[in-house]
């Protein structure tokens, strides 16, 4: 793929470069993560969707944060593409130097089901050329309608099906490009740590591993994440620091460290594991209406604040 026509990107030439940069950076990380050196600290810029992916970065860097994950729709539409030469990934990599952060994680983005697999390998090219380590991914949903409609079971495990080969495929790409797909559980074949540890083995590829959403497993599933995290933990790449509030369904994620999941006990079974991935903040919303950008820089504060404290007591850093 390095200094060659990407027959994925039609009539463009990747910058070979940029993508020789990136991979020798993400291989650095990857041996840094695993020699167990550092646990960073990440801010999506999925809480700013209504506004755009500029006003975002600003956001995450004037809240104190280094890392950023980028590749979440904004003012309603994508912002990152397909293109890992294109200029909308340029303009990424350009705002973020000028906040002073570095993207680490990729939303998978809207690859479609045309031919997922294909569009998930353009996608990993994109996190190359970002200088991405993972792209956050999910699995396939159970309902129809959540909480109340659920899929009939033929139609689920047709559908399980379809994405464990697409997952392998693009995995094996992410496998030889040195990033890692990391799946989170939202219902479905990866609603919980057991749901992901039978789903892991079943696509076999190394690069694919748990990327764990305590909040998710609360909401959805309405059961604690603290008792099911150790089940995950030892093939868990990153954390997502969501938390929430009441019973499932309950449509309420406070500022981490302000909810019903037990964040110190997560961490504290991550470090007992051996983890050092990252911890990435998603939402900050206890409320269902809209926020200002203002309000979200306030709330996502409070968040790398109430996170560095708790990462700290469990020694985890």
């Amino acid at each position: 793929m390095i200094g060659c026509l990407n027959p994925r990107i039609k009539g463009k030439r990747v910058n070979p470069m940029r993508f020789r940069l990136s991979t020798d950076l993400t291989e650095s990380i990857l041996g840094e993560i695993r020699s167990g050196m550092m646990v960073r600290l990440v801010c999506l810029t999925l809480p700013y969707s209504n506004y755009s992916l500029r006003r975002g970065l600003e956001g995450v860097a004037r809240a104190g944060y280094e890392y950023v994950g980028v590749g979440w729709p904004h003012e309603g539409g994508e912002v990152i593409g397909f293109e890992a030469d294109g200029d909308a990934v340029e303009a990424c990599l350009l705002a973020c130097q000028a906040f002073g952060l570095r993207p680490l994680v990729l939303g998978r983005g809207p690859v479609g089901e045309e031919n997922p697999a294909e569009m998930l390998k353009r996608r990993i090219d994109v996190a190359l050329a970002l200088g991405a380590e993972s792209i956050q991914m999910a699995g396939v949903c159970r309902y129809r309608r959540f909480p109340s409609e659920l899929l009939d079971e033929e139609t689920f495990l047709t559908a399980h099906t379809k994405y464990v080969q697409e997952v392998r495929s693009a995995g094996e790409y992410a496998k030889g490009a040195g990033l890692v797909l990391a799946l989170k559980p939202h219902t479905g074949n990866t609603a919980t740590a057991k749901h992901l540890a039978s789903l892991l083995p079943e696509i076999g590829v190394s690069s694919i591993q748990a990327f764990y959403d305590p909040g998710n497993v609360h909401f959805y599933e309405g059961i604690s994440p603290e008792e099911d995290f150790p089940l995950i933990v030892d093939s868990t790449f990153q954390i997502v620091a969501k938390d929430h509030r009441g019973e499932q369904a309950n449509n309420e994620f406070p500022i981490p460290g302000e909810g019903d999941v037990d964040f110190l006990r997560i961490f504290e079974t991550a470090r007992q594991s051996g983890f050092s991935g990252p911890i990435v903040v998603e939402r900050v919303n206890a409320t269902v209406g809209p926020l200002t950008a203002e309000e979200i820089d306030e709330l996502i504060l409070q968040a790398r604040m109430n996170l560095t404290r708790l990462l700290k007591e469990s020694g985890l850093t």
